[in-house]
């Protein structure tokens, strides 16, 4: 069908810059007209919409982006692709969980994470381990499988996804086979990695008993320097020749990245097939980390006949992962390498292991747990879909989609029973622990949908939908525990074991949620649209167990009033509105709960588990209201400009926070409520430059957020601040992610204590901790500033192309440094050489730490911001150097052409703090809610620098 080309609005064909013309455009003469085939985009639940329909604030992410990753999981890659987009791994541990987030926090104590659709299934994401530290559900999902990703932003986008549309919606749609020619691929990659960003600067065995005996000396237990240093050596026992590099022991030298994917894609006019294979191993860098992945996926097309239209899709995978315990655990490699002495030996003249190390608990020899522990963990996934097309009319289509996304986990921790964790002195059930923990994820989905699409007069166009989805979510898991394995015993069978630790457990939670939808687009003559969506929905976690979602939006392109044609192709105004919801309790959470197992004058007893939150306010869901206005342009030519700019403000209310209730003897201080509120606002902008002749491309761009989030309700009693984890807290007119902690304000000269601001206006200072007030810092760990540069560039057979990333307007804390940055409290561990060399003393009374005594200076290491660091940084994302030699160089039968090429991840990190001495993108999993965890350094595995060679075969 030859027309014009219809308009481009957000999330259509140029949004940043991704083009996908149907076909190229062919120049004659400056009277004919361009043939293009009209285009058509697939939207939630399948719905049809024409260009100008698409009025809302979303944006695409292409195969090009996906099939060479700069991460395991989806969620790593989409970082710095998508304007309005934050994602930030917890760990380095490949398979570790990650935040992300669209367009800032949606809510202080629920769901963040977007909602993640794979070709209509709507899938688990987050953390889903139970004994390993974390596992990321979107790690089992191959990247190299998927066409494209469609990332909806703003109300009118997601209103059809209802109560999980208010965190945004991620539309994954994997890719399908093409009629004509088959083609086969095979893609193979090894690498190896290293450390991206760590400047941690520990002393030598030297250095260490030089400062451990000046803390020995500054606290009064010798008498002189020199006879501090020779009461230290005695301690450590050290020989002084032994100089051990811990932190060398426990990592690998080069963890070792390997990726192999075979696709097959072929078809005919009535049916269409792709299939695929791929393998991902990619090893940790503590000695017992790493990750594999094996999937495979099957997806079929079938034209029945001119009316009927079937499809099938499934996608097998399994991965495999072995960590390493994280946080202050003595079993985490990373944090006891970092913290036993130089002086320690870490094997014995025998060849076994020292487990009588001088440390904060001898027995924890960092290699030998490495080496005899176990923690690993196996997940299975299975995503499948069967849905139809019947063309009743021409412009009346029913469509129906059912679909299954299943995820079965077996994880076990083992500790050995000779020393660490296992080694419980005495216990009458044995040394050694094992513990297993299964659980089954289980969700269908299931959706159906009448479609209306017809033009009238040639200038009204028309798309309406009307449907009902349902859906249920099983969680079923269990865990077991086994105590007393005989010496020497290194294999985790519980039967081995002399005793159950404690009593075996298992809980089942089930969610039902049923949605009627409806859909309504109205287009004029190409450039006046107006559209809207809504949807009631029921869940069964919810006392109001109804809810009503919608969105409305309207766009104008200006070129097709002749406006500005004379220099734009397209210049498009559009806005919305819209609201969306949040699930944010437990399957079970509204009730009151009761359980047995308890004890009542020595008989078994059954007791109240939960009060339950119904108290006459029936609970709904947590309510975003989402404000959206935008404009999409890009100017005429084969040399043009595009871009985007996006304003927003997303109200996030009711949300769902503990109320207090006064004391009764049922022990419970506090009932969940509908009371709090939160706004999130900012601007999004895309600007990109695109050039094509014969031999070369182009394509450059810019995208660019601004955020800002605030706390504007906590219920009754707003003015409360709500301590959380010990560095942060939540009050009306504040960042959620804001710090809260007392003002370090350095060193006194005249004596080397340690000095704090006593309260916010920093006019006078106090030598005591508790004098010094904990104040809001006015930093936060939720980036403010989002800069990202993408550019494809290609010559003849040749490629680059780079992103870079920046994250401004943010700080990072470090919650241990007050063990190897303090002073002298924990004089035994290792500690920063800068306390040997800078700390107070008379012969250096403007040193810029404390003077370092044993057993610590006044509690200086107390939270301040003495370990409060800006995050803000540049980041060499990932860079790829490539060559294809297509088929007439080749030459060779069988194959259509070869690309060659080169590529990174991480390879350059440029910290503005010069201070800041761990990796800018910190985050731990140790808290509840997302606001808790952002912005801590929690000793987890640093992020790794990958190399990486690559080639892509295609046949």
């Amino acid at each position: 069908m030859n027309v014009k080309l219809r308009v481009l609005s957000a999330g259509a064909l140029f949004f940043l810059g991704q083009v996908a013309f149907a076909q190229s455009t062919k120049r004659d003469t400056a009277t004919k007209e361009t043939k293009i085939e009209e285009v058509v985009l697939t939207g939630a639940f399948g719905t049809k919409l024409t260009p100008e329909q698409s009025v809302g604030s979303s944006s695409t992410v292409k195969a090009a982006d996906l099939e060479k990753p700069a991460g395991i999981s989806i969620d790593n890659v989409l970082q710095g692709k998508v304007a309005g987009l934050y994602s930030s791994a917890s760990s380095g541990q490949p398979g570790a969980s990650t935040i992300t987030l669209i367009r800032g926090l949606t809510s202080l104590t629920g769901n963040n994470e977007p909602l993640y659709v794979i070709d209509g299934v709507a899938v688990q994401s987050g953390d889903i381990s139970g004994a390993l530290t974390s596992q990321n559900a979107l790690s089992l999902i191959n990247p190299a499988d998927i066409e494209d990703i469609q990332v909806l932003k703003d109300g009118v986008s997601t209103a059809l996804y209802g109560s999980r549309g208010a965190a945004g919606v991620v539309l994954i749609k994997t890719k399908s086979g093409k009629k004509g020619r088959s083609q086969l691929n095979f893609t193979s990659e090894i690498g190896g990695s290293d450390v991206a960003f760590e400047k941690f600067k520990m002393t030598n065995a030297a250095e260490h008993t030089k400062l451990f005996g000046m803390s020995l000396f500054n606290a009064g237990y010798a008498p002189t320097l020199q006879e501090g240093y020779d009461l230290a050596q005695s301690e450590f026992g050290w020989d002084g020749v032994t100089d051990t590099d811990w932190n060398k022991l426990v990592r690998r030298n080069t963890p070792s990245y390997n990726r192999y994917n075979l696709s097959y894609s072929g078809g005919t006019e009535s049916f269409k097939i792709f299939s695929s294979l791929g393998y991902l191993k990619q090893e940790g860098l503590a000695l017992n980390s790493g990750f594999q992945r094996y999937s495979g996926s099957l997806k079929g097309d079938w034209n029945a006949s001119d009316k009927l239209k079937m499809h099938f899709n499934i996608n097998l995978s399994r991965s495999k992962q072995n960590g390493a315990t994280d946080g202050s655990s003595y079993s985490n490699p990373i944090f006891s390498a970092r913290l036993l002495s130089p002086t320690q030996k870490p094997f014995n003249a025998d060849g076994s292991y020292n487990t009588n190390l001088y440390y904060l608990n001898p027995e924890f020899n960092p290699i030998g747990i490495a080496n005899e522990n176990i923690e690993k963990g196996t997940f299975d996934k299975v995503i499948s879909s069967i849905g139809a097309d019947y063309k009743i009319l021409p412009y009346l289509t029913f469509s129906t989609n059912f679909a299954v996304d299943n995820t079965q986990s077996t994880e076990m921790q083992y500790w050995n029973p000779d020393f660490g964790d296992g080694n419980f002195d005495g216990d009458v059930k044995g040394n050694g622990y094992l513990f297993g923990y299964n659980r089954n994820l289980f969700t269908w989905d299931w959706y159906s949908f009448l479609h209306f699409n017809k033009t009238f007069a040639e200038k009204h166009d028309v798309s309406a939908s009307i449907g009902i989805e349902s859906y249920t979510t099983d969680d079923n898991s269990s865990s077991w525990d086994a105590q007393g394995f005989p010496a020497g015993t290194r294999i985790p069978y519980a039967s081995l074991a002399s005793n159950p630790a404690n009593t075996p457990s298992s809980t089942f939670r089930r969610i039902t949620d049923v949605g009627y939808m409806a859909r309504f687009a109205y287009t004029y003559d190409k450039f006046l649209t107006v559209s809207g969506s809504f949807r009631r929905e029921g869940n069964s976690i919810f006392s109001d167990y109804w809810g009503n979602f919608y969105g409305v939006g309207a766009s104008v392109n200006l070129t097709k009033l002749n406006l500005l044609d004379n220099v734009f192709k397209n210049f498009v105004i559009r806005g919305s509105f819209g609201q969306n919801g949040n699930p944010s309790l437990g399957a079970y959470q509204k009730a009151a709960l009761y359980s047995y197992g308890g004890n009542y004058l020595s008989s078994n007893a059954g007791y109240i588990l939960q009060t339950g939150a119904y108290t006459g306010e029936r609970l709904k869901w947590e309510v975003s209201e989402k404000v959206n206005i935008g404009i999409d342009f890009s100017t005429k030519g084969n040399n043009n400009l595009y871009g985007t700019l996006d304003l927003f403000k997303n109200s996030n209310n009711d949300q769902l926070l503990q109320f207090p209730i006064p004391a009764s003897g049922s022990g419970f201080t506090g009932i969940t409520r509908n009371l709090g509120s939160t706004v999130s606002k900012g601007i999004e902008a895309t600007l990109g430059f695109r050039k094509n002749t014969e031999n070369f491309s182009l394509d450059t761009r810019f995208l660019y957020t601004y955020n800002e989030n605030e706390i504007t309700s906590l219920g009754p009693g707003s003015g409360t601040t709500i301590v959380r984890n010990g560095s942060k807290a939540w009050s009306v007119g504040h960042n959620p992610t804001e710090y809260y902690m007392r003002l370090w304000a350095g060193v006194d000269p005249s004596n080397g204590d340690p000095l704090w601001y006593t309260d916010e206006t920093r006019t006078a200072t106090t030598n005591s901790s508790s004098l010094a007030k904990l104040v809001f810092t006015g930093k936060s760990a939720l980036p403010k500033h989002m800069l990202n540069w993408q550019t494809d560039l290609a010559y003849k057979g040749f490629k680059l192309s780079f992103q870079f990333n920046f994250l401004g307007g943010y700080s990072v804390y470090d919650r241990w440094a007050f063990i190897y940055d303090g002073d002298g409290q924990y004089a035994n561990v290792n500690s920063f050489s800068d306390a040997l060399y800078n700390s107070w003393s008379l012969e250096n009374p403007n040193a810029t730490r404390p003077k370092y005594v044993y057993g610590g200076n006044k509690n200086s290491t107390a939270a301040s911001t003495r370990y409060l660091y800006d995050g803000d940084h540049i980041r060499l994302k990932q860079v790829e150097l490539g060559y294809k030699f297509d088929k007439n160089k080749l030459n060779i039968p069988g194959i259509n052409g070869i690309y060659v090429y080169v590529r990174g991840v991480n390879l350059w990190t440029y910290a503005f703090d010069k201070k800041l001495y761990f990796d800018p993108e910190a985050n731990t999993n140790a808290f509840t809610y997302t606001a808790e965890n952002m912005g801590l350094y929690d000793q987890t595995q640093p992020n790794m620098r990958q190399y990486i060679m690559g080639v892509s075969l295609d046949f």
